[in-house]
This record gives C-alpha cells, sequence and structure tokens, in this order.
C-alpha cells in the first residue's frame, strides 16, 4: 500500500515506522526529512503539498504531548499542533484526485478526562479539560466530521502511557529517579494503570486502518504502581524503594496547592497529582480484541 504518516521520528512513530518500512510504500510528512521520501512540511503553520499524490492509508502520529503548559504560548501549542495542524492535513488530503481509503488518528485516554475509573471502554464522555486531552479530543471530532463527510474511513486508536524497555515522558522520569535513588513510593503503589507496549500498537495500525471506527488499546494488565516500581527497579540495580506514608504525601499536597495559587503554575507534588498517584485508573481494549484481533504483550515483560 501507498501509506502516508505523520510524526515518524517520535518515540511512536519511529516504531510504527520500522513495522511498515519494507513492506509497503512509505511517505512521511514532518519538519525533519527520516526517509528517502520525505515531504518537508510544519504543519503548525503550513499545508502540506500533495500535487502528484496518491495515498491509500494516511496515518496521523504527529502532536504535541508530555510538556506541562507554564503560559498562554505554550497552552496555544496544543490548539496550534494537535488542532491546526490535523486540519491543514486534512485540507491537503482534500485536495488530492483520489482521496485516500482510510485516515488512522492517533489518539489518548486522556481525552476522557477521568482521574480514576476501572476499565472504561469506548462509550465513556470525552470530558478532558486540560489543555492536551482537550486539543486530542477536539482533533479526533474533527478527523471524524471529515470522514463522514468525504466517505474515508476513520479508525482512532486511543492510548494510555505507552512504554517500551528505553521510555520516555512520565516513565523516562521514573526509570532516572530510581536509577539515581532519588525516587520514592507513595503509600502503598496499589493503584493500577493502564499501560500498551509502543511495540504492539505498531503492529495493529493497519488491521484499524482496514476496519474503522475507535478503540482503547491495552496490555490488558493493568499492572500497579508498586509492580511497575518493582520491575524498573530490578531493571536499574536498585533493591529498595523508599516510601513516603499517604498521610504525609497528602500534607505535602496540600502544601503545593497553596503554593500554587502563589506562584500560578504547577508544583510538582499538589492535591491533582497526588490523585493521578494513588487512584486506579484503568481502560478497557475488549472492542478491539473483538474486532481488530488484538493480542497484546503484557508491559512489564519490557522491564525483565
Amino acid at each position: 500500500m501507498n501509506i502516508l504518516m505523520t510524526g515518524a521520528s517520535g518515540f511512536l512513530g519511529s516504531r510504527i515506522r520500522s513495522e511498515l518500512e519494507g513492506n509497503h510504500a512509505l511517505t512521511t510528512l514532518g519538519r525533519q526529512t527520516i526517509s528517502q521520501q520525505h515531504i518537508r512540511c510544519d504543519l503548525v503553520d503550513e499545508t502540506p503539498q500533495l500535487k502528484g499524490y496518491t495515498f491509500d492509508v494516511v496515518i496521523h502520529a504527529a502532536g504535541k504531548a508530555h510538556a506541562v503548559p507554564r503560559t498562554s504560548q505554550e497552552r496555544g501549542d496544543y490548539e496550534r499542533v494537535n488542532v491546526q495542524g490535523t486540519v491543514r492535513l486534512l485540507t491537503a488530503l482534500e485536495q488530492l484526485p483520489v482521496l485516500p481509503q482510510a485516515i488512522v488518528y492517533i489518539s489518548t485516554v486522556l481525552a476522557y478526562g477521568r482521574s480514576e475509573g476501572q476499565l472504561l471502554d469506548e462509550k465513556t464522555s470525552l470530558d478532558a479539560t486540560d489543555v492536551y486531552g482537550l486539543s486530542k479530543a477536539r482533533a479526533e471530532a474533527l478527523v471524524c466530521a471529515w470522514g463522514e463527510r468525504t466517505g474515508v474511513r476513520v479508525a482512532i486508536l486511543r492510548l494510555p502511557l505507552v512504554a517500551a524497555r528505553e521510555p520516555t515522558g512520565n516513565l523516562a522520569a521514573m526509570m532516572n529517579g530510581l536509577r539515581r535513588g532519588y525516587y520514592v513510593r507513595i503509600g502503598d503503589g496499589a493503584a493500577c494503570r493502564s499501560m500498551v507496549r509502543a511495540d504492539d500498537v505498531a503492529t495493529v495500525v493497519l488491521k484499524a486502518a482496514a476496519v474503522g471506527g475507535t478503540y482503547n488499546l491495552t496490555d490488558g494488565c493493568h499492572p500497579s504502581v508498586y509492580q511497575l516500581e518493582e520491575a524498573m527497579a530490578r531493571l536499574v540495580g536498585r533493591n529498595r524503594i523508599p516510601t513516603v506514608p499517604l498521610g504525609v504525601a497528602k500534607a505535602v499536597a496540600n502544601v503545593g496547592d497553596g503554593i500554587n495559587g502563589l506562584i500560578g503554575r504547577r508544583f510538582p507534588l499538589d492535591s491533582m497529582a497526588l490523585r493521578k498517584l494513588t487512584s486506579s485508573l484503568t481502560f478497557s481494549d475488549e472492542a478491539a480484541r473483538q474486532h481488530l484481533d488484538w493480542n497484546p504483550r503484557a508491559v512489564l515483560d519490557c522491564f525483565r
């Protein structure tokens, strides 16, 4: 197939690209040239020129994530990258003489806007209020509306924390903290979280394109924070993780709430952060198992 992919240089995108290269004619699109067949374009402020191309499938994995916005400019970046960037891509695709058969949009479970819950499925309402989750929910809506109007099949993949042996984001921060000895466990670590392996996601993208629909993807195991901490600690050679009692953590979080009001930005540990660390939040991947033959591996195996 002829495939157009954005975000192919990212943590997840690079694994999707590796899965596709060699088996399909892959064209990448982005600021950084990373393949022989590449369209150089910054979707933040450019509409790509696709004249002369024909694509069967489009994989839109580009986006802004992880960074906590501290200014109005940084908050606006989520709108410019995740929402307006998607608009520019769809505008360019619609100008093609032949539309693609399908588009796959890589989204996030943060679009649900939940801080706790058990096995939430795809029928759960999208109630995100943070700038990242809200921007991804808005981009989802744009892609779905465009697909309905043009007849292009749409697949939305909502991902939880994405893991690999060499992680990024929050998992990388946890691993670095464990390696350097300054990471601490809060309470008993019993809260469970949905996670998924990056390489497993890469294998299911084209299946999703062929079927369409919206899917949560998880490893189906939903490890506890304790299990994740222990697995990563063993990997970096740490035998013991210091523990902070939950009561002490709550006191620190209350102080953090006060500091937030004074400095106008997030203190590392406030009540919201503590709630996320100590509340279980898991998602059901039953729809993917039924319709995409989704058969993932355990995330904790990455760290063995």
